[in-house]
């Protein structure tokens, strides 16, 4: 019979009691490929939950102390399992880390792929990706203690200051389990003098090798398995200097990654996005349609503004903080440290610093006209856009604004509602992909079922390259246009003023919405036979 049928038998029984789960776990702990036997593991850690005796805690920690040996998430664990519940890294995060984004199955899923290549990870600061980094060369070390393996950041003090954090995890038994984990290892070769961490023979490179970027690779280590990279770039002054980066990605494809021996190595490049030129954004351009790279980016909130690293630690952003500091910062150094969405600040189209507001009291009298343009959505994230604007001569008021992913059976009813209560007087939608079939739709519902009369029209959308043209070509005047303040926004207009801020001329946008529907606008208004003022009614 083989251990998974034993195993099986066992789960099969009516009540499960201390011993047979000890029997099912023996079992385990001599199968080869540990990692088939993860979901058996699994089963033994939960029924051991079932019965709260003492021996079934230590089975619990048994189980951790097992798997911790091939998966990433169970090793921060069982790592941990000794230290006080206040001094621990993983276990207050994990619910929001693990839980919530999948950071260590992520990770883990890159690690066992054999055709992987590339994983490119940015998340704000503060938010523990170093720590999690420090974790993971701990965690190769222990399983693959003969490879060879490097660690590069951008300064000395970075790498010193890894260096003594991995060697707390290797050899404090008081504070972390490694040697429970990794049984049989024995205590490794560290130099503080050369920065590495060694199982294998003297003369050959070490398991770990940690180098600064301003410090030279040359001869003293190579990577057959892993080359970590953690936050390359120094500052913001380098970010923000095109020919300094220019030099660092240089240094990067043609120094680091030529230390890399052997067709198996896997790059592991950590980073917060300063610009859409710094490495991490060069690798994404380069490679972002290739399975065999991935690339995960954790914004400080989600499209909702709400905190994506509220957890049960007092180094939380809460939705709270986040508004500080989104209040108190430059919007493009937030949309790159926060939202890690690598842009340059010199080629943001509409800098919120940039753009006209007011308190949404409308001007005193009847406005000239009352306009909408609506951008419809169709899938790929994209977002309905309807800005609606209150016309007083040559002012355009954005006094409301439909924002919105869902279908259109959720944004059909909005726009007809919209309409309705502003009484808007005339409009165009995009005609892109059914957009005139949906801008007939809402007159014929307008006309039939509410008996209001619209001057609506629809228009072909314009190709990629012709909309940024419509964009750029209308800017001056969307920047002139006046917008709600932040303290008298509605969800809809929030995300939307979020998207146009951070619009950018100069770097790869991920929705351009906002903008698109505001040029549309624009040019609805101002261009040519479209002019909006209409005669007001005697009655």
């Amino acid at each position: 019979m083989s251990k998974n049928q034993i195993v099986e038998k066992i789960m099969r029984l009516p009540k499960q009691t201390e011993e047979s789960l000890l029997d099912a776990f023996a079992v385990l702990q001599i199968e080869e490929d540990r990692r088939s036997m993860d979901r058996y593991v699994r089963w033994i850690r939960a029924e051991a939950k079932k019965l709260r005796t003492a021996r079934m805690y230590d089975l619990i920690r048994q189980t951790y102390m097992f798997a911790g040996q091939y998966n990433f998430d169970d090793f921060m664990i069982a790592m941990e399992w000794n230290r006080e519940p206040k001094a621990r890294f993983w276990l207050p995060r994990r619910k929001v880390l693990e839980g919530k984004h999948g950071i260590a199955t992520r990770i883990q899923n890159f690690m066992d792929d054999p055709d992987a290549l590339f994983l490119g990870f940015s998340q704000p600061p503060g938010t523990g990706k170093t720590t999690i980094i420090k974790f993971l060369l701990a965690y190769i070390i222990g399983m693959e203690p003969k490879s060879a393996n490097m660690y590069i950041s951008y300064s000395d003090g970075m790498t010193r200051m890894l260096l003594e954090s991995v060697r707390s995890m290797l050899t404090d038994t008081a504070e972390y389990c490694f040697h429970e984990i990794f049984p049989g290892l024995g205590e490794p070769d560290i130099s503080a003098e050369y920065k590495t961490i060694s199982y294998r023979r003297p003369g050959d490179f070490p398991t770990l090798g940690l180098v600064s970027m301003s410090g030279s690779v040359t001869g003293r280590t190579r990577a057959n398995r892993f080359l970590v990279t953690d936050d390359l770039v120094k500052n913001k002054e380098e970010a923000r200097s095109p020919e300094r980066l220019e030099k660092l990605f240089s240094d990067y494809t043609a120094t680091l990654t030529t230390r890399m021996i052997g067709d198996n190595v896997k790059q592991i490049m950590l980073g917060t996005r300063w610009s859409s030129y710094d490495p991490l954004g060069r690798m994404e351009d380069a490679h972002g349609g290739d399975p065999r790279y991935t690339f995960i980016a954790i914004p400080v909130w989600d499209e909702n503004e709400q905190s994506n690293f509220e957890y049960d630690h007092p180094d939380r952003y809460t939705t709270e903080k986040i508004r500080d500091i989104k209040n108190t910062i430059d919007s493009a150094d937030f949309e790159c440290l926060f939202m890690q969405h690598g842009i340059e600040k010199e080629g943001l189209a509409f800098p919120a610093d940039g753009l006209r507001y007011y308190n949404g009291i409308l001007p005193d009298g009847e406005p000239d006209n009352i306009v909408f343009a609506n951008d419809v959505a169709w899938g790929g994230g994209d977002s309905l856009s309807m800005p609606i604007g209150f016309v007083y001569g040559e002012d355009v008021y954005i006094h409301d604004w439909i924002f919105d992913r869902r279908d259109k059976s959720v944004t059909k009813p909005r726009v007809i509602a919209k309409i309705l209560a502003h009484k808007i007087k005339m409009g165009q939608t995009e005609a892109n992909n059914g957009g005139e079939e949906y801008s007939d739709d809402v007159y014929r519902i307008l006309r039939q079922e509410y008996g209001y009369s619209i001057n609506m029209s629809h228009k072909k959308a314009p190709t990629n390259m012709a909309k940024l043209t419509r964009i750029e070509q209308h800017a001056p005047t969307i920047r002139n246009f006046y917008f709600r303040d932040a303290s008298c926004r509605d969800d809809d207009y929030r995300k939307a003023m979020a998207e146009l801020t951070s619009f950018s001329f100069t770097s790869k946008n991920l929705h351009d919405d906002a903008a698109d529907s505001l040029a549309m606008m624009a040019g609805y208004i101002f261009g040519g036979q479209k002019i909006v003022t209409v005669a007001r009614r005697p009655f």
